[in-house]
């Protein structure tokens, strides 16, 4: 590939505008479902937008400041690179989080409490002598990414638009809970080495890659049949599409080194099935 298609690549990856977008997209797929005008939620979609693309960036500056150099990670050499623009775009999408956060319900807001929480302690690090965020305990990574994923994209758009939670809501978010841990299990395969590295245990470091990619396998078919439950069929079609390729790259997962496969394609399936369910359902 050519120097600045590379810089493209680069940019959208690891300014962060690309995970802030699959986090958009799975709000605007929430919103979609439940049948509500996305034109009457500016200041969630941006907060979501907005918030998601800082937490990432702080989760960048402070990974490359604690990974070890000598393991030679070809995405943090390329964030050491970008760590300035970094910087910026965090220092822009905080402007931009604060300003839609004062435009939202009250309930809302109280409601931003907990995954706010639970999100800068992902990656700040504040436990003990050794100062380790809550990504570095063991086997929780996983979990609280399933969990705040899920409750932002979810379960923040019926709060802010008054939605009761009734039992679709609870499936709905059971259901984007099993997705996101699916999609996050081959993150854990790349991450393998800078856990080891750090004695954090994982799913993989625990069962090895085969039996962590059978597990996303499982996973993954748990997922449809709860989406067959709690769907009409017209919804489950695109869901069922983006499940198939994501069955794909996971078989392909544990033979991949390269970072644009993890944060490119495999987080890419959020925006597919996005706009899958948008054209299909």
């Amino acid at each position: 590939m050519s120097n600045w298609f590379i810089a493209i690549i680069n940019f959208v990856l690891y300014s962060h505008i690309f995970i802030a977008a699959c986090a958009l997209a799975l709000t605007l797929q929430t919103l979609h479902i439940q049948d509500i005008d996305y034109r009457t939620s500016p200041a969630l979609l941006g907060l979501v937008f907005f918030s998601t693309l800082v937490i990432y960036a702080l989760h960048r500056l402070v990974s490359l400041h604690k990974v070890d150099k000598s393991l030679q990670i070809d995405r943090f050499l390329v964030i050491g690179q970008y760590r300035q623009h970094i910087q910026l775009y965090a220092l822009l999408g905080s402007v931009g989080l604060v300003s839609c956060f004062f435009y939202l319900q009250s309930a809302t807001q109280i409601a931003l409490v907990a995954p706010a929480l639970l999100s800068l302690g992902y990656v700040l690090p504040f436990l003990g002598k050794r100062r380790l965020r809550l990504r570095d305990l063991h086997f929780i990574k996983i979990f609280l990414i399933a969990i705040v994923w899920s409750y932002v994209t979810v379960l923040l758009p019926l709060i802010e638009h008054q939605q009761a939670v009734e039992m679709q809501t609870i499936g709905m978010l059971i259901e984007r809970s099993i997705f996101i841990f699916v999609i996050t299990l081959p993150f854990d395969l790349r991450d393998w080495k800078i856990d080891q590295h750090n004695q954090v245990h994982t799913i993989p470091a625990y069962i090895g890659v085969s039996k962590t990619v059978r597990l996303a396998f499982l996973l993954l078919i748990i997922w449809l049949v709860f989406c067959l439950a709690i769907y009409p069929l017209s919804l489950v079609l695109p869901l069922a599409i983006t499940g198939l390729i994501v069955a794909y790259l996971l078989w392909l997962s544990p033979k991949q080194k390269h970072d644009y496969f993890f944060t490119g394609l495999v987080d890419g399936t959020m925006l597919l099935q996005a706009f899958l369910v948008w054209l299909l359902a």
